[in-house]
């Protein structure tokens, strides 16, 4: 991904292990923590039926 140009970058995740992409993603990429915990993302949900129905709104 590097000195390359995305539109949209979106990254989401339930693990310890996702913390080093969402710290790693740039500025712009919307990051998303699946889980009410301390996390690098930008965002947190509670669990994954509010992430699956986030993605089913965005394809509209």
């Amino acid at each position: 991904m590097k000195n390359k140009h995305f539109d949209f970058i979106l990254a989401a995740g339930d693990d310890k292990t996702d913390e080093s992409l969402f710290r790693t993603l740039s500025g712009s990429a919307h990051t998303i923590r699946v889980g009410l915990s301390p996390s690098q993302a930008k965002y947190n949900v509670s669990d994954f039926s509010f992430l699956l129905k986030l993605l089913k709104d965005l394809m509209k």
